[in-house]
């Protein structure tokens, strides 16, 4: 019996170091791979929306995994740097021209003309401190454009430096897709061994994952869309020039949580001002703030809400939570989260409640 317990208690110790062990190496491969998060998070979301078609490729390449992959990152990185070049060479040459023209004779009296003191009388009814003959259009926006190329030419190394990170972060991500690709469905098959759960569970969970990744590619591309739709229609109202092409801008801006539309449709407005356009300026402005930025909040749940599987309300707490706790990646994983945890309640209705009987009596 001494020998028994005593190699019982052996065993209880050799478990309770296993567990100490493993969750310190879990501790340590989460620090050292937490930098590098978001590029394998959004390399997965690539990855998850476009295995179908890596299958396809794979299948016409002779079921090489190694050249499927190729294919699909080459024809990713197409779609996604071909069209941001074109784009970020239309802005240059749009600023180039843009810049000697705010700097002309004929805008400095546009300015003038623009008398902003005047127009700001009424403010002074309610805030008598405030001396609108302290604004002037030419000392407000002049000096910014001015400053422009000194401030290029002293913050080139830091623009410079910006780009290489976005350029290494791509190429990140490049790296997480292809070792999805290629070893993605034996990961699959690798969870399924260790996950301790029934096997239908372990597919509802897969399940839901991936249907949560394709609502939310279809939302943000269904937002971007409409945004930009609608960006469009409010610059053709209020007579902005080249007002297609800026609503394309808007487009490809509102997938960056940061910028937003906001960065065409605000600019726009104050042009339309210093134009002396101030019906148009006031009506773009109006639409900017209660179409374009809150068509968003709309559509998203909308698009994403037969995919995810949650109410209307609760998706968009979990979208703009998500993004408020993770930045953009957590416009996946705020969904993702919730859907989760109905999954979680799911399974404990079928396989952990407890029922109650007709008589009051509790039955297990």
């Amino acid at each position: 019996m001494p020998d028994l317990e005593s190699r019982r208690e052996w065993r209880l110790t050799g478990v309770v170091f296993f567990g100490l062990l493993a969750l310190a190496i879990l501790w340590a491969t989460v620090m050292i791979i937490w930098p590098f998060i978001s590029a394998i998070i959004v390399g997965a979301i690539l990855v998850t929306v476009t295995f179908p078609l890596y299958r396809r490729v794979r299948t016409r390449l002779r079921g090489s995994d190694t050249w499927a992959a190729i294919a699909m990152l080459l024809g990713i990185t197409l779609v996604l740097i071909l069209p941001a070049v074109i784009l970020g060479l239309l802005l240059i040459q749009q600023a180039n021209s843009l810049l000697p023209h705010l700097k002309s004779v004929e805008t400095q009296q546009m300015m003038e003309r623009l008398d902003l003191a005047h127009r700001l009388l009424w403010v002074q009814r309610f805030v008598p401190s405030f001396d609108p003959s302290t604004l002037s259009a030419q000392k407000l926006i002049l000096p910014v454009v001015q400053k422009i190329p000194g401030w290029v030419a002293a913050n080139g190394g830091a623009v410079i430096g910006g780009l290489a990170g976005v350029v290494v972060g791509f190429f990140l991500v490049l790296l997480s897709a292809f070792f999805f690709y290629v070893e993605g469905e034996a990961i699959l098959d690798e969870l399924a061994v260790l996950s301790p759960l029934p096997e239908r569970y372990d597919r509802e969970f897969a399940s839901k994952f991936k249907d949560v990744i394709d609502a939310t590619f279809r939302g943000q591309v269904m937002t971007s869309l409409a945004q930009g739709i609608a960006t469009t229609v409010g610059l053709a109202i209020a007579g902005v020039p080249a007002s297609i092409f800026w609503g394309a801008v808007a487009t490809i801006m509102s997938l960056l949580p940061m910028l937003g539309v906001a960065i065409v449709w605000v600019p726009a407005t104050i042009y339309l001002f210093m134009t002396g356009s101030t019906g148009h300026g006031i009506f773009l402005a109006i639409w900017g703030v209660l179409v374009v930025s809150t068509i968003d909040n709309i559509v998203r749940p909308w698009a994403m809400k037969g995919g995810a599987q949650l109410p209307a309300i609760p998706l968009l707490f979990a979208v703009l939570g998500g993004m408020q706790a993770f930045g953009f990646i957590g416009l996946v994983i705020g969904p993702l989260v919730f859907s989760l945890l109905m999954s979680i309640i799911d399974i404990y209705k079928q396989s952990f409640r407890i029922r109650r009987g007709g008589s009051g009596k509790v039955n297990a």
